[in-house]
């Protein structure tokens, strides 16, 4: 693509002032009112084999964005929307005549193919604009270009091909392409000789299956990108077929990111159904975030591991077994279980991995604000109990110093066991499930004095409604404060405002398989 000249600022400094923008919100996270929808009518004249779309909301008085610059506030940036127009004054560029002409709702970047071998791509950026002609004078002023007029179709648009500049307005949005055929391209779109990105049925699917209210939009094709380029070489596509991804490489998927009353979110969806890993993204209500406590910093929380984990091995076992012996310690995947197992006084490691069937969940805390003081647990369903504790029991003698003991926590037996180190360690096993971890974190599991984790307000805010699948949740409040000191007297305003953060990957019941994340800022 060509490079416009620094004061190009019509096209590339708009959407760079507007990337911007969703850049610093995408840090600062967002609380608002009313929710409105971007209507992405860029899309509708994007020609349909582009394989990638990226879009940004560019009304600075959408909900978004009023929540975007609240939330910058109360991140320790005041007045954030006058600061990003003051920034942009101090460029030399005023922001009334030169800038607002473009923001009429959305603007997007696409790309309809990547030439890797030669090192060239075509494409450009449509711009719903307020003020469209003052939009192109502007654009046209700052380029430097020497533009020609001329017409496609009934359509007039104007070129400055030494410079790969093609422009038209179209249907109220500036045209801008790198290249002749791309424009005629979305030309023929809204001539109705050609069907729009808008219309094809993956984008459609991804676009209704995500939020419709966000800051930015990003649709990928690769197999429309570079998909040939990959396809015929012998390599890669011998990588595609071992590792069984290649329906997944190549699956169209989407991401948003945006706001919501608690923070900033964004959302990623393939049309792929999560393939190997489908069982560990089943959606599920964690049980276990009801049983550890509300100080817990780390969660993490899955279901079907073992599932997953035969899934996996089963449809690759022959190129991990080559792989395993060409590496030279062991002449299998079995082999090399079965001596890992050994060290912890197993048959095979597949003795612990095959008790994970349901949920399975990793907690850790840190009570006293310290690393040293932290507690962590693994907690698990148990099918079987009797089981689940002849293949503890084995681990935890296979690494005790001295003989194991037993404690009772309420009506409960405890398990613990001393390491090498000095530490207790223990389990136990009740009402269906286990506790496996520090003496002191099983026994807040079992006596639970104080509220758990999925009471506190943080963990709420943080789901909101979501859709949970394998997830992890971190408290950035306690996790930020640990130090080698303990908590630091003062954090910066940013730092001291951020209050969780949770990521999500899960298969919704859209069949997407999709993942997540959520930042939350204190109010």
């Amino acid at each position: 693509m060509s490079t416009l000249p620094r004061r190009a600022y019509g096209f590339a400094a708009t959407l760079a002032l507007v990337a911007l923008g969703a850049a610093v919100a995408a840090v600062i996270l967002v609380s608002s009112g009313g929710a409105s929808d971007v209507d992405l009518t860029s899309a509708n004249l994007v020609p349909e084999d582009s394989g990638l779309y990226f879009a940004l909301n560019t009304d600075l008085s959408s909900s978004q964005w009023v929540a975007a610059f609240k939330l910058a506030e109360r991140l320790g940036e005041p007045d954030a929307e006058n600061q990003l127009k003051d920034s942009v004054t101090g460029e030399g560029i005023d922001w009334e005549d030169e800038v607002a002409p473009f923001l009429g709702g959305n603007a997007a970047v696409f790309v309809r193919n990547i030439d890797i071998a030669g090192r060239s791509a075509q494409g450009g950026a449509i711009i719903k604009t307020k003020d469209a002609k003052k939009a192109l004078k502007v654009f046209k002023e700052q380029s430097g270009g020497e533009f020609e007029g001329a017409t496609r179709d009934g359509v007039d648009y104007e070129s400055a091909a030494d410079m790969g500049m093609y422009v038209a307005i179209i249907d109220g949005h500036l045209v801008i392409t790198t290249d002749e055929e791309s424009l005629f391209a979305v030309i023929a779109v809204n001539n109705g000789k050609a069907k729009a990105l808008s219309t094809v049925p993956d984008f459609q699917r991804l676009r209704d299956g995500l939020t419709k209210n966000f800051l930015g939009f990003l649709y990928v094709s690769t197999e429309k990108l570079a998909g040939d380029y990959f396809l015929n070489d012998p390599v890669f596509k011998r990588a595609l077929q071992d590792s069984g991804t290649g329906d997944l490489v190549f699956k169209p998927m989407a991401m948003v990111w945006g706001a919501r009353s608690e923070g900033f979110e964004f959302d990623a969806a393939s049309v792929s159904d999560g393939g190997k890993a489908s069982p560990l993204m089943a959606p599920h209500t964690s049980r276990f975030a009801s049983l550890v406590p509300g100080e817990t910093a780390i969660f993490v929380s899955a279901t079907n591991v073992a599932q997953t984990w035969r899934d996996a091995v089963d449809g690759a076992r022959a190129q991990i077994d080559a792989a395993i012996k060409e590496e030279g310690t062991y002449r299998s995947l079995d082999e090399a279980m079965k001596a890992a197992g050994a060290e912890a006084g197993l048959t095979s490691v597949e003795e612990l991995i095959d008790l994970l069937q349901g949920e399975t969940a990793i907690a850790a805390w840190f009570p006293d604000g310290t690393q040293e003081s932290a507690e962590g647990l693994i907690l698990f369903d148990v099918k079987d109990a009797a089981q689940a504790r002849t293949v503890i029991d084995k681990v935890f003698k296979a690494s005790a110093k001295g003989a194991l003991r037993t404690e009772t926590v309420g009506t409960v037996e405890v398990t613990v066991a001393k390491t090498a180190e000095g530490d207790e360690v223990a389990y136990a096993i009740t009402d269906g499930y286990a506790a496996v971890g520090s003496l002191a974190g099983v026994k807040g599991v079992l006596a639970r004095k104080d509220a758990p984790l999925s009471d506190l307000t943080l963990y709420k805010d943080a789901v909101g409604d979501s859709q949970l699948g394998a997830f992890a949740f971190f408290n950035l409040q306690k996790l930020l404060a640990l130090t080698e000191g303990g908590v630091p007297p003062e954090l910066d305003q940013a730092t001291r405002a951020l209050d969780a953060l949770i990521i999500n990957a899960v298969k919704d019941d859209k069949g997407l398989a999709r993942i997540s994340g959520v930042v939350t800022v204190a109010k």
